[in-house]
């Protein structure tokens, strides 16, 4: 008696197996939804702790700032007339007021060639330019070069002069000039080979309207004579740079800059506050939802925020006894929730009151927030062992994934085996009834 073989789950039985095998996989995969959920947790995690790593950098930066006396203690210089100078004041530069008058403009040199009849052709030859005591060639190999090509190679050669082609009514000219100004860069030009036209073009037409000869800047600062190469003098009054535009009298005012010191501060506090505020809102938990943010319960946050108020609150030991030992002395204090507040007002008062006094204080703290700071942001810090440690995680719940993967096949392919049985079996017994059925109904016909 014959069962046939079951080709398809749930035909021997009549039961929807595929159906019954998926869902009893589906609870079977619970494990690996909630590996998914932890893992997407951890890249959150992640995410979350890259945000306040570049906040951080950012209060650092701004810190480096506050730190470096080089930056705060600047100068500005402010000119009477901006047509005739134009002046700034470097780091190490010192109060004062100047009478300026420009007397002379440096100058390059400009030299036009005598005028080329059209279609002039130059042989091979050496042009020598001389200038402040040196030579420097421009060498033209084979003949037959136009006024152009003579340009080309000038410039192509890359000496200290510049050469230009400019074609009038009357024919075209070479122009030459200084690529630098001031008598040092003035230069002469003689030529060898033997012909005649590139001969020509070492003779310089001194009655040119344009024709310019090297001159230096010359300028009286406070009566007294400085001659420059170029219109930019900066030995004349030290770690200021003066540069003249146009012949005339001017003023220079020399004096402390405190917006920077404002710009500065300015800059830490808001970056204070900013990564106060990321730290905040990743760390935050819903009551009605109950659900946390990814820093939620995060320890090193947590130590951040600590070490953050500390260092704020904590005075520096170098300047421990100052008369600004405590930043709210320069108008830098806490708010209720937590976040720096400046009073600009506060904070000038105190620089025109001691300016070094200030830049000291500042200068104390921002070493005390960089330090700090770099225990978190270094490549072995806080942050990023934090990360590492969530990695290894990540890590482990993909080799989880994996194994458990393997036991779903194994389990899935037990299941379909069972039901295949059972569809057999079943298969068998409905077979064995029928013909029961049948032989039963054969006796009952022979009865009557």
């Amino acid at each position: 008696m014959a069962t046939g073989s079951i080709s398809s789950l749930g035909i021997g039985s009549g039961l929807n197996s595929n159906d019954i095998v998926s869902q009893l996989m589906a609870l079977e995969r619970r494990p690996l939804t909630a590996l998914t959920q932890k893992e997407s947790s951890y890249s959150a995690k992640i995410s979350a702790l890259g945000s306040v790593k570049s906040k951080l950098s950012e209060l650092q930066t701004a810190s480096k700032t506050l730190s470096d006396p080089n930056k705060l203690a600047a100068f500005a210089a402010t000119v009477g007339d901006g047509d005739v100078i134009s002046a700034t004041a470097d780091t190490f530069a010192k109060t004062g007021s100047y009478a300026i008058d420009v007397v002379q403009l440096a100058k390059a040199q400009k030299s036009f060639s005598a005028i080329q009849a059209g279609g002039a052709t130059f042989g091979a030859g050496t042009l020598s330019f001389s200038i402040n005591g040196s030579t420097q060639d421009v060498v033209l190999a084979s003949g037959g070069n136009s006024l152009q090509d003579v340009a080309n190679a000038i410039n192509d050669a890359g000496i200290d002069v510049r050469a230009t082609v400019v074609t009038g009514d009357a024919g075209s000219r070479l122009v030459l000039t200084s690529k630098e100004t001031g008598t040092d860069n003035a230069f002469t030009l003689s030529v060898s080979g033997g012909d005649p036209n590139l001969t020509g073009l070492a003779t310089f037409d001194g009655a040119h309207p344009s024709a310019t000869a090297a001159l230096n800047s010359i300028i009286t600062i406070e009566g007294e004579t400085v001659t420059s190469q170029s219109n930019t003098v900066t030995s004349a009054i030290s770690n200021v740079t003066v540069t003249a535009k146009a012949i005339g009298s001017s003023t220079l005012d020399v004096a402390r800059d405190s917006t920077g010191i404002e710009t500065a501060v300015k800059a830490m506090v808001d970056a204070y506050n900013s990564l106060r505020l990321d730290i905040g809102t990743k760390s935050a938990y819903n009551a009605e939802t109950k659900v946390g943010e990814p820093l939620n319960g995060d320890s090193v946050t947590r130590t951040l925020l600590g070490r953050m108020r500390d260092t704020m609150g904590t005075v520096p030991t170098s300047i421990a006894g100052s008369d600004y030992q405590y930043l709210f002395s320069i108008g830098v204090s806490f708010a209720q929730d937590g976040t720096l507040t400046l009073d600009s007002t506060k904070l000038n008062n105190a620089v025109a009151t001691d300016f070094d006094g200030v830049v000291n204080t500042l200068g104390a703290y921002g070493t005390a927030i960089d330090t700090m700071a770099t225990a978190f942001t270094q490549s072995d810090g806080l942050i990023d062992n934090s990360v590492t440690g969530i990695e290894s995680s990540i890590s482990n719940i993909d080799s989880q994934r994996e194994r458990l993967e393997r036991q779903f096949d194994l389990t899935e392919a037990r299941l379909r085996a069972q039901f295949t049985a059972l569809d057999t079996l079943v298969a068998s017994l409905n077979t064995t009834s029928t013909y029961l059925t049948q032989q039963l109904s054969s006796l009952s016909n022979l009865n009557q």
